[in-house]
């Protein structure tokens, strides 16, 4: 059995993301994450084996609080499913403005610098974009007429790429406002037919802080 960890291990994991994020994986040393989160060299080697090991720690648990994030937000959202497709739209744009620099998404950002060397990147990236898809599945199943499993499916991916699509065009410095009217010109892919349903169980769920 390995020594129990003499540090916080959130704490470490959340210096590590904010410098792998802002700096990107090449750009960001261990020494430099022993530095922010006050942590030996040693113990973080020691936790994690090296920089990738690290990095992969604080990538997997990111992805995971983004996919609860998505489905969070979704499953919350009172009225319609058309409403709740808009509002995760709009917080995830509301997401995107408040970062630094408009830096995007640590997920979208590492998949794309590092997902042909390092394999377990782009793995993560495409569970984490499943498990969104699911969440936005969920809600829209309950709107959806005689369980179309395969309309649903598409229509999630679809709202999930709208996002990931928001993300990017944020990190050009694209206005805000320009973002939301994409986002609502996209709700033109929800059929008319069941959209504008009211999902009675909506709303009754707090979203957790990411």
């Amino acid at each position: 059995m390995g020594r129990p960890r003499q540090f916080d291990e959130s704490d470490l994991l959340d210096a590590a993301t904010e410098l792998f994020w802002s700096k990107g994986f090449d750009d960001t040393s261990v020494e430099d994450v022993s530095l922010v989160a006050g942590v030996g060299n040693g113990s973080i080697y020691a936790a994690y084996g090296n920089k990738r090991g690290l990095f992969l720690a604080a990538f997997a648990r990111y992805c995971d609080r983004r996919a609860a994030f998505v489905r969070d937000t979704v499953l919350a959202a009172p009225g319609s499913a058309r409403a709740a497709v808009l509002a995760l739209l709009h917080a995830v744009i509301a997401d995107c403005a408040a970062q630094p620099g408009r830096r995007g998404c640590l997920m979208i950002n590492s998949v794309a610098a590092l997902g042909g060397r390092i394999p377990e990147v782009a793995a993560l990236g495409a569970r984490t974009t499943t498990a969104m898809e699911q969440g936005v599945a969920e809600r829209l199943r309950r709107a959806a007429p005689d369980d179309d499993d395969t309309a649903v499916a598409a229509l999630s991916a679809h709202v999930i790429v709208v996002a990931q699509g928001l993300i990017q065009l944020s990190r050009m410095d694209i206005p805000v406002r320009r973002l939301h009217e994409i986002a609502e010109i996209s709700l033109a892919a929800l059929p008319s037919t069941w959209a504008d349903r009211i999902d009675p169980t909506a709303g009754a769920r707090e979203v957790r802080s990411r």
